[in-house]
């Protein structure tokens, strides 16, 4: 008889251990399961983006206007915050053209909008502001180069400080 009260005392005791630590990790996730449907918890760039502006020239693939210009706000080895006047679409292809400071020949290649943001903020002139991010997508190797150059140097300015 009390081998038996022992047994099922112990099973109950195991059962309510389970529940417990079952517990604990729900309302441990819940808010971290939460979050993360709509707040990446980790950064997802690859590469460090440097605060540096350089003038860019930039046209629509499709289109063939005059190229408009703007500056960089901040540049990776993989793409560019680009500040511009006009909401531009994601996934649209443009053509840029950078005068990184240093060399001669302004850097030519071919970008992708992957997203905009709309500034709270206007220019001198009233105008409205966007961010707009540009992943690189054809870039030739020498001009790669030349970035990979241009970016070394912020690095070593950013090392310094």
């Amino acid at each position: 008889m009390y081998l038996v009260c022992g047994i099922v005392l112990a099973v109950l005791l195991i059962i309510t251990l389970m529940l417990f630590s079952e517990e604990r990790r729900i309302r441990k996730n819940i808010t971290h399961g939460l979050a993360s449907k709509f707040w990446q918890l980790r950064e997802s760039r690859q590469f460090v983006r440097f605060n540096d502006e350089i003038k860019i020239r930039y046209n629509p693939l499709s289109s063939h206007d005059s190229l408009r210009y703007s500056k960089t706000s901040n540049i990776s080895k993989k793409g560019l915050c680009l500040l511009t006047y006009e909401k531009l679409k994601e996934k649209k292809s443009l053509e840029l053209e950078m005068d990184v400071p240093g060399f001669p020949k302004p850097l030519t290649l071919i970008g992708q909008v992957m997203w905009t943001k709309d500034l709270k903020t206007r220019d001198a002139r009233g105008r409205r502001l966007f961010y707009t991010g540009i992943k690189f997508n054809k870039i030739k190797p020498e001009y790669e180069a030349i970035l990979l150059t241009h970016l070394n140097k912020l690095k070593r300015i950013c090392l310094e400080k």
